[in-house]
């Protein structure tokens, strides 16, 4: 569960630029299993926290967004806990446009079409328990292109929006050893579609949108799947609440 601030500006203009400026600080399920650092599965639940900004203009819009988050997790196998854990970090920068199709309406379904770009890194600290605690850290990187699609439709009092991006362009930095004794610099390399598969989508409700003050509920999934010689698996869960204050002329 996260609470988000969002800080809005419009001009009376139809066409003239809109601003937007989100922080928000919340909660994540982290799934994952990482062959690099243990054959088996991890789960926990971290906190995490964003900061994005939106510009749009006649139908376009940019958006830049930093985001981190970390997590102990451990074990997800039954009567595995206490024999290890993981200190789990990521850290995302992401940057993108779109453009609202002509014809659509908020009341008909609105529809828009664009681009994304990404790069994550993940750090884990693996931690063994026994008499000689032992720590490996692994990290691994991820630089994706991906079209994306988003559509918004009004529905009673509010507004319903679904969001989906699907890279189709990957590259990754994937040291196998502890990168803290690594002599290598990062090393990014080319992962076909059918190395790396990944999807981000959201589904959120607007409840009384493009009102002073706005409330929204939305979740959030990120599922990746990396085929190589130790594969990585992960799958990540998001569930908001967000309070919108505008400032200046509403839309």
């Amino acid at each position: 569960m996260s609470c988000a601030c969002n800080t809005a500006r419009a001009q009376a203009a139809g066409d003239a630029p809109r601003q937007a400026l989100t922080i928000s600080l919340g909660a994540f399920n982290e799934n994952r299993r990482d062959d690099a650092d243990s054959p088996l599965a991890y789960a926990g639940t971290g906190v995490a926290g964003r900061i994005d900004y939106v510009r749009s203009r006649a139908g376009r819009r940019w958006n830049f967004s930093l985001e981190s988050g970390s997590a102990t997790i451990t074990p997800a196998a039954t009567g595995l806990h206490g024999q290890s854990e993981e200190g789990f970090g990521a850290y995302t920068v992401g940057a993108g446009t779109d453009w609202r199709l002509r014809g659509s309406s908020l009341q008909a379904g609105e529809f828009a079409l664009g681009v994304q770009l990404a790069g994550t890194l993940t750090v884990s600290r693996h931690m063994y328990a026994n008499q000689d605690l032992i720590e490996q850290t692994f990290d691994f990187a991820i630089i994706t292109l991906a079209p994306a699609a988003r559509w918004t439709r009004q529905l009673g009092a509010g507004a319903v929006t679904a969001s989906l991006a699907v890279p189709l362009l990957t590259w990754v930095d994937r040291p196998y050893a502890d990168v803290r004794y690594a002599n290598q610099f990062v090393n990014f390399r080319y992962a076909s579609p059918a190395q790396l598969r990944q999807a981000d989508g959201v589904v959120s409700y607007t409840f009384n949108p493009r009102s002073r003050y706005e409330i929204t509920a939305a979740y959030r999934a990120d599922v990746m799947e990396f085929n190589e010689l130790q594969p990585v698996r992960r799958f990540t869960q998001s569930l908001s609440v967000a309070v919108t204050r505008q400032f200046g002329t509403l839309p």
